[in-house]
């Protein structure tokens, strides 16, 4: 969700292809290069929508206090959604608790039952339309937007309540009932109307990121090793780090390796497929001239800033490794064509970052404020051939095997989060630097990594970008639908703009005008 106020302001392809672990249901997601792919090997496209609420302290999917599910999930589907970003928390996983009447009181199927088993008929019935799920701990107690303290856990909810969780979850998906708080009642189907796995993949952590007036070390960093020299060893054992014990590790890079081996070994232990992990960024990194203790840092969105992947002069890079189980002491086989980094990225309507101003521009070179050029230095170049390329300062290479992994370099992305108002010039630039100018060019970008025209070229070579509109809610100032959950708010920003980047017939989009250049 995005924040209302900013913290501190303040990637040759894994050519490798494994056989995928067999499962009762069948072969899962898994990824080739920058693109993602069906259990059938087909190249597939995420165009989704977050449909937020089950992390709020409702404790559940927003907008059913005025149309069933059903209806909303109708909505999304026959306007090319095709994956939904489900936010929850960890309070309301684990406590499963009973909705508020008024919150489902335009539900029929939901009354009586508890949040997971809402969820449940969620999940369900949008896999029964063919569409799929993506589910995101958004924060660990109930509430709005990403965790206050910028971490992937509290003290009421350590790094190991939210392992336990990701753990749940994976039974859940594969229909085991979980007892969590509560028992279910509702069994999730694991299998789509397509014959793949419901829910692809985890987003283990909405928006890890430093809070205002907190100093770097203190919150999420990505490649501080945790005690562990990155210096000596950038690449280490994710389960080695002293602080995992008392649950008090800053590592972000780490903390999502060791939550995606615990994923992945218990699936190899019960001979599922493995699901997509979807890893995102913080909001900032040392530069080449700074250390992680006093800076000076570079400063992006939360949950957008991918530099730590590559590192920089002065600090290792550390790019995402998995591996399917381990201990402090040695680590399962390497897992590989699993990964899918995640950023999140707004324009000037939410906060206005120095690259909105009156030299703001699209294509690459344009100016020192060219948009292609921030997001293909913040996130976007982890999609562009050799892009991920980590530095260890002092060594000629990066460590690579120390985790039994070979270098990749690219991976897929997922723009997990990205949205505007629906006024004319929320879509359509009102000049540089505008609201408009940011959403239609970011538009274009994504469009240009599935079609190339002359018009959308930004001089970055992205190819698949994957993207889950935030959100489809109804009562959100970038919703998709109308305040009664019934239509499109604003249609051309479905038809002319969102149906340009979705994988959908012409006749599904509405007359509304061809999308602007950039």
């Amino acid at each position: 969700m995005p924040c209302r106020f900013l913290a501190s302001l303040a990637l040759a392809a894994v050519c490798l292809t494994t056989a995928v672990v067999g499962s009762a249901y069948g072969q899962g997601w898994t990824t080739n290069g920058v693109s993602i792919l069906t259990p059938s090997g087909q190249r597939y496209v995420i165009a989704g929508v977050n449909w937020y609420g089950f992390e709020t302290r409702n404790s559940v999917a927003h907008g059913m206090w005025t149309k069933d599910y059903k209806a909303i999930l109708n909505l999304m589907k026959a306007n090319g959604v095709n994956v939904i970003r489900l936010p929850f928390s960890n309070e309301m996983w684990g406590t499963n608790p009973k909705p508020g009447a008024n919150t489902i009181s335009a539900c029929p199927d939901c009354k009586g039952r508890r949040a997971r088993d809402v969820m449940a008929l969620i999940v369900n019935y949008a896999g029964s339309l063919g569409m799929h799920i993506v589910l995101v701990n958004h924060r660990s107690n109930a509430g709005n937007s990403a965790q206050e303290n910028g971490l992937w856990y509290t003290s009421a909810y350590p790094e190991t309540v939210w392992i336990r969780d990701w753990l749940s979850i994976q039974e859940w998906a594969h229909g085991i009932p979980q007892t969590l708080g509560a028992p279910d009642t509702v069994v999730v189907n694991p299998t789509a109307s397509d014959g793949f796995p419901t829910i692809m993949g985890f987003d283990l952590r909405n928006e890890p990121h430093t809070p205002a007036r907190k100093k770097y070390l203190d919150a999420a960093t990505w490649g501080t090793g945790d005690g562990i020299n990155p210096a000596v060893n950038p690449n280490p054992n994710a389960f080695a780090p002293a602080c995992v014990a008392t649950s008090t590790c800053k590592d972000w890079r780490l903390a999502a390796q060791r939550a995606g081996n615990r994923i992945f070994g218990e699936a190899l232990s019960r001979g599922w497929s493995y699901p997509l992990i979807f890893v995102e960024g913080v909001s900032q990194t040392p530069t080449a001239t700074g250390t992680p203790a006093n800076g000076p840092y570079e400063f992006y969105w939360w949950g957008g800033n991918l530099l730590g992947i590559n590192g920089n002069a002065a600090n290792a890079g550390a790019p995402i490794v998995f591996n399917a189980g381990g201990t402090a002491s040695s680590l399962g086989p390497p897992v590989v064509n699993q990964l899918v980094y995640s950023a999140h990225d707004y324009g000037p309507s939410l906060f206005q970052q120095g690259w909105f101003n009156a030299n703001t521009c699209y294509r690459s070179g344009c100016s020192a404020s060219s948009l292609a050029d921030v997001w293909n230095r913040f996130w976007a170049h982890v999609n562009v051939l050799g892009g991920i390329n980590p530095q260890w300062p002092g060594h000629a290479t990066f460590p690579w095997g120390n985790t039994g992994h070979t270098a990749y370099a690219r991976a897929p992305l997922l723009v997990g989060e990205f949205g505007t108002g629906n006024d004319a010039d929320d879509l359509d630039s009102t000049g540089p630097g505008s609201q408009g100018q940011w959403f239609t060019a970011m538009v274009n970008f994504i469009q240009s990594s599935l079609q190339l025209t002359p018009q959308n070229d930004s001089g970055i070579a992205v190819q698949d970008l994957q993207w889950t509109y935030w959100a489809f809610n109804g009562n959100d100032e970038y919703g998709i639908a109308t305040n009664d959950w019934s239509a499109l708010a604003n249609p051309r920003k479905e038809y002319t703009f969102l149906c340009s980047i979705q994988q959908v017939s012409v006749a599904q989009c509405g007359s509304t005008g061809a999308l602007p250049p950039p």
